[in-house]
């Protein structure tokens, strides 16, 4: 049974959930097993639910006991269904279904977005017995920043710029599935700390979609005009740490598949584990 959870209980339930929140078996994305985010920030981030009109946290009641809870927000305009925290003791399958239930009802016409720590074999099992597709799966790497030296950088690393970001959108086009695609990231730009183009002779051949937030950085994505391009990569990852490090953030998260995850071991970054994205239209 899935119960809203009140502002006067949240102290009753947060230290149980943020336990789950540290086991990838039992939680889902943002995972808190990445040795970054604290439990300040799981209580911060839990807290915003009580504040905002398109955000809720739903406890999942089994057997007459809370079992865990379900933290999403909405996106109307979008109708862009995701979730904060997905932390279940026991019983992920029928929590899963549940939710996926109430979502159907409460926003149809939306797209659910599901995320779950590869260790989540419960999860994954009931998502794809429920007809999500799985539309990621990559890992989730961490490259700390406090030590980090500058490393030189390539020439032909340049930013993006609303004169030059045609050519950014020409490489960016042939992945406009994903949220961020060429508009949003044009009307909002200014958010954007790194925006960055790999332009060997001139002709652009790569570009990278970085962001920080607080005190950390992230990747979204990286971008190739023929394919993977190893100089490419490194480049502009080089260049999207030496940003981040100037602007004060402490860490960089970055999520890669099977073909960049070598390269990005060998610039230094950690793997805290496997990530699965699915999806379904309610």
């Amino acid at each position: 049974m899935l119960i809203p959870l009140k502002r006067e209980d949240f102290d009753k339930y947060v230290d149980f959930v943020y336990a789950l929140a540290l086991d990838p078996a039992r939680s889902g994305y943002p995972t808190y097993t990445d040795g970054i985010k604290t439990r300040a920030d799981f209580v911060e981030r839990s807290l915003r639910a009580f504040e905002r009109e398109n955000e809720d946290i739903l406890l999942y009641e089994r057997d007459g006991k809370v079992a865990g809870w379900i933290h999403y927000y909405y996106l109307p305009e979008d109708k862009y269904l995701d979730t904060c925290s997905f932390n279940i003791a026991e019983g992920m399958g029928d929590a899963i279904r549940e939710f996926t239930a109430f979502a159907r009802e409460r926003f149809p016409g939306s797209e659910l977005y599901m995320k779950f720590p590869g260790e989540n074999t419960q999860a994954k099992a009931a998502l794809e017995a429920g007809g999500f597709v799985c539309i990621e799966r990559d890992f989730n790497d961490v490259f700390e920043l406090d030590r980090y030296e500058p490393r030189p950088q390539d020439p032909d690393v340049a930013p993006v710029t609303r004169e030059n970001y045609d050519l950014f959108r020409a490489l960016h086009a042939q992945d406009e599935g994903m949220y961020w695609n060429s508009d949003r990231l044009l009307a909002d730009m200014d958010e954007w700390r790194r925006l960055l183009l790999y332009m060997p002779g001139g002709v652009p051949t790569g570009a990278i979609q970085a962001r920080r937030d607080s005190e950390m950085g992230e990747i979204f994505a990286l971008f190739f005009r023929d394919g993977y391009d190893n100089r490419a990569y490194r480049a502009l990852v080089t260049a999207a740490l030496n940003g981040a490090k100037a602007d004060g953030a402490g860490s960089m998260v970055f999520f890669n598949d099977d073909e960049t995850q070598a390269d990005a071991l060998a610039l230094g970054f950690r793997c805290v584990g496997a990530y699965m994205c699915y999806k379904t239209a309610l």
